[in-house]
């Protein structure tokens, strides 16, 4: 892929206003710009008709905004998501994205990172390793080639983000918030903080970062055990930020933003679906105001961890429920396209095919 020396979608809007009057533009030209390439998805400057056309050219020689291409897309026979793979810059590699439909939701779970360096033992991504962090464009080019599918299907554009693909997030903090300006400004995908959910893996000093930034964008914690040792065996980051460490930040959390935070709990037939899990997930988060995400693991290449059948998932559910915990019962989409939760994993290129 021809990459140009300056690529605009890995700056910011001042970034954008700097270059442009460089170039001999006006201020205004760099919105303008902002405008076409995140909201009307151009990948040219030749059609930006409210510029002249003597500084489109100008534009033209010594800027870059080409789309990252969509090698594969997967849509499930259910209906309800599509998996994408961005081919990405000066990479073998491609990122996956996954596009949930859910009434008038359309929500994209985008990737941050190539791989995860996390090993999170239930989990197809973290059996890759940490590759590398994707960039500003990269991110936010998975947002733009989703909206360019959902506009040729007549469907209306993205409702909702989830930093929930591949990668830990906030382990790619200043592409992550960067790419979160665009994401949110006006001129730019216009989606508001209510509308996106950043999810960890349970990095405490990222999250206090986060907090820095006096956003209120959703937070998940995975927290997938009810004690320690077990979260140990199955997410070794753990080991350094235990559960109780996650509690704590979750709170603190809260009463900074607001918002509740969401604790994503894997549901593991026999092992965390116990009524001992139920009363120390109670234990834990009892009399505090959070949610509870319930996922019964999602089939991956290894066959270690089974998902429980319906009816204990509901049963576990209810047991939370007679508590005074908030607990959903999340019904994976995509699994028949290897696009649920725990289930993106970066395919090698192959300019071959």
């Amino acid at each position: 892929m021809q990459c140009k020396a300056v690529r605009l979608k890995n700056l910011s809007l001042p970034q954008i206003e700097e270059f442009v009057l460089g170039l001999g533009g006006k201020k205004f030209h760099a919105r303008q710009i902002y405008k076409w390439i995140y909201q009307k998805r151009l990948s040219g400057f030749e059609t930006m008709s409210d510029m002249p056309k003597s500084f489109r050219a100008r534009l033209e020689a010594c800027a870059g905004i080409s789309k990252l291409e969509s090698r594969r897309v997967l849509e499930s026979k259910f209906g309800d998501a599509v998996k994408f793979g961005f081919e990405l810059y000066e990479s073998k590699h491609i990122a996956e994205s996954v596009l949930l439909i859910d009434d008038n939701r359309r929500t994209a779970c985008i990737s941050s990172q190539l791989g995860c360096g996390l090993g999170c033992a239930f989990c197809e991504t973290a059996k890759l390793g940490f590759i590398r962090n994707l960039t500003q464009e990269e991110i936010l080019g998975q947002l733009i080639g989703i909206n360019d599918y959902l506009f040729n299907k007549g469907d209306k554009l993205i409702t909702n983000v989830v930093f929930m693909g591949m990668g830990e997030a906030l382990s790619n903090f200043d592409n992550f918030r960067s790419a979160l300006s665009v994401i949110m400004a006006e001129d730019g995908f216009n989606i508001g903080a209510r509308r996106i959910t950043v999810s960890t893996a349970g990095v405490v000093p990222s999250i206090e970062r986060l907090m820095k930034e006096d956003l209120t964008i959703g937070l998940a914690i995975s927290l997938n055990a009810w004690n320690n040792d077990l979260r140990n065996s199955y997410m070794p980051i753990n080991r350094k930020y235990p559960i109780e460490q996650l509690v704590e930040i979750a709170k603190r959390y809260y009463h900074k933003t607001g918002r509740r935070v969401t604790f994503e709990y894997v549901l593991i037939n026999g092992i965390t679906d116990t009524a001992a899990a139920a009363s120390a997930l109670y234990k834990m988060l009892g009399g505090f105001p959070c949610k509870i995400n319930l996922i019964p693991v999602n089939p991956a290449g290894s066959k270690e961890y089974g998902s429980p059948a319906e009816k204990l998932v509901e049963r576990f559910s209810a047991s939370l429920h007679s508590r005074g915990l908030a607990a959903t019962i999340r019904r994976s989409r995509g699994q028949d396209i290897m696009g649920a939760c725990g289930q993106l994993t970066a395919f090698m290129m192959n300019h071959s095919n």
